[in-house]
C-alpha cells in the first residue's frame, strides 16, 4: 500500500497500532510531499478521556530538519508557555495550562531561563564528570546482577534500574518510596493509556510535595533543595510551583534513558554487523554508537508549540494559536542531512547532530548526565554480557509521544541458555 499525506494520525495511538510501531515511512511520505502538513485531532477520542478539558486538537506537523530545529530556536513565535507542549488544548482549563507552565519545558525565556539556572550548576561537565566513579559502581551492580541470570525483561527490569537511582538520588526521594516514585512516574507519563491518570498524577504530587517540605527545613545538595531555597527575580518560590516543576522532572528524568538503553539493545541484536563493529572496539566506538541509536530511534518522538503569530512555513499558513509538531523521529532521517538515513551505522560521521535533545533554549538539561549513564551502563553490559541477545520480540509502547519499549526480554548468554 502507497501512503499518502493524512493517512496516519500523528497523535492517534490507534493509528500506531496500524502502522506497527513509530510511522517511519510515513514520516519519509511527509518529507518528500508535505513537509508542513496539517494534522487534524484524532477521531478516536480525546486523549485523556476522563480528564475535563484536556482534548486533542490538530497541529502542522513539521517533519524536516531545519524547520524543527528553527521552531525550537523561536521562541519568540512558537511559544511553550501559551497553550502547553503536547497535542492538547488546556487553555480552557486554568489548572491544567498552569500545571504545565510550571515545569521547564512548559516556560519560554526569560523565565525559562531563570529557573533553569537554579538547577544547571548540577549539570555542568565539571559536575557531571564528578559522578561518574558513582554512576560506574551503580552500573556494575545493575549489571551484575543481571549476569547471574539466564534470562530477564530488560526494560523494566534492567534498563530503567539506573536512571531511576540517579534521579531518586539527585531529587532526595526517600529509599523506601522509591519504588512507588517509580511506579507513579511511569503510569503519568503513559497518560494515552492510564485510566487511572488523573488519581495517578495527584499521588505523585503528594509524593514530591513530602519531599518538598522536608527539604525546607533540612537543606542538602539535592535539586529539589536547590528550588526551596533558591530565588527566581528576587522572589523563594511557593510550594506548589515547585512540586510541579519536580512532577515533569519525574517523567524526563528517567523514561528517555531507559528507552534508549533498550533501543540501544535491541538495535544491536537487530543489525548483527554494527554490533561486531561495537565489540571490536567497544571503549572507543560505544559514544558515536550512543549518538546513532539516539538518532535512529529517539525516545521522545515529538513535542509541540504554538504560534503566537500568523507565520508562513514553506508555504503552508500557520495561524495564530495553532499548534505546530516537532518532529524529531523524522528530522532526524532527514535525506539533506543525514545520507542513507534509514542504514543504522554506528561509525556514522555526523551522528551526533540529531534533534534527540533538542535544539535551543530547551536543549535537554540533562543530555550529559543521560549520555554519561549510558556509557557506564553499556559499557558494562557489553564487557560483561557481549552475547546478550533478544529472546523474544520487544512490545512497542504504540504512543504518539515516546518511542519506547514495554516488554523485551533477553537472554543473557544464548550459548549457555540453550
Amino acid at each position: 500500500m502507497t501512503l499518502k499525506p493524512g493517512d496516519i494520525n500523528l497523535a492517534s495511538s490507534g493509528d500506531m497500532v496500524k502502522a506497527g510501531g513509530v510511522p517511519f515511512e510515513y514520516l519519509a511520505v511527509l518529507r518528500r510531499e508535505a513537509p508542513v502538513f496539517w494534522n487534524p485531532p484524532p477521531v478516536d477520542g480525546a486523549v485523556l478521556r476522563d480528564v475535563e478539558n484536556y482534548e486533542p486538537c490538530g497541529f502542522w506537523v513539521l517533519s524536516k530538519y531545519e524547520d524543527v530545529a528553527s521552531v525550537s530556536k523561536d521562541t519568540e513565535r512558537f511559544s511553550c508557555w501559551e497553550n502547553a507542549i503536547l497535542w492538547i488544548d488546556v487553555k480552557q482549563s486554568p489548572m491544567a495550562l498552569a500545571a504545565q507552565r510550571a515545569g521547564l519545558m512548559g516556560m519560554d525565556p526569560p523565565q525559562h531561563t531563570q529557573f533553569r539556572r537554579l538547577v544547571q550548576p548540577g549539570f555542568t561537565p565539571r559536575s557531571v564528570a564528578a559522578m561518574e566513579p558513582h554512576i560506574r559502581e551503580e552500573a556494575a551492580k545493575v549489571i551484575g546482577e543481571l549476569a547471574e541470570r539466564d534470562r530477564a525483561e530488560f526494560v523494566f527490569e534492567v534498563a530503567a534500574e539506573l536512571p531511576m537511582i540517579l534521579l531518586c538520588e539527585l531529587m532526595g526521594v526517600p529509599q523506601d518510596r522509591r519504588n512507588e516514585y517509580l511506579e507513579l512516574g511511569n503510569a503519568t507519563a503513559s497518560f494515552e493509556f492510564n485510566e487511572n491518570f488523573v488519581e495517578d498524577q495527584i499521588n505523585l504530587f503528594l509524593l514530591l510535595d513530602d519531599i518538598v517540605k522536608t527539604r525546607k527545613d533540612a537543606p542538602d545538595d539535592t535539586l529539589v533543595s536547590k528550588y526551596v531555597h533558591g530565588e527566581v527575580d528576587g522572589r523563594k518560590l511557593a510550594e506548589g510551583e515547585i512540586t510541579q516543576f519536580f512532577q515533569t522532572l519525574s517523567i524526563a528524568g528517567h523514561e528517555t534513558t531507559r528507552n534508549t538503553t533498550a533501543h540501544f539493545v535491541r538495535l544491536m541484536d537487530e543489525h548483527p554487523d554494527q554490533k561486531a563493529l561495537l565489540l571490536e572496539d567497544l571503549e572507543g566506538r560505544l559514544p558515536n554508537a550512543i549518538e546513532e541509536v539516539l538518532r535512529f530511534s529517539p525516545p521522545v518522538m515529538q513535542f509541540c508549540r504554538t504560534a503566537t503569530e500568523s507565520v508562513t512555513l514553506r508555504g503552508a499558513d500557520i495561524a495564530k494559536g495553532d499548534k505546530v509538531y516537532m518532529s524529531y523521529i523524522s528530522a532526524n532521517r532527514d535525506e539533506d542531512v543525514f545520507e542513507d538515513p534509514e542504514r543504522f551505522d554506528i561509525l556514522r560521521p555526523n551522528a551526533d547532530k540529531h534533534l534527540a535533545f533538542g535544539t535551543g533554549a530547551h536543549f535537554c538539561l540533562g543530555a550529559s548526565l543521560a549520555r554519561l549513564q549510558l556509557r557506564c551502563i553499556l559499557n558494562e553490559l557489553y564487557t560483561r554480557l557481549p552475547d546478550i541477545a533478544l529472546a523474544d520480540a520487544p512490545t512497542p509502547m504504540y504512543s504518539a509521544w515516546f518511542n519506547a519499549i514495554t516488554e523485551m526480554p533477553v537472554l543473557t548468554c544464548p550459548a549457555a541458555s540453550g
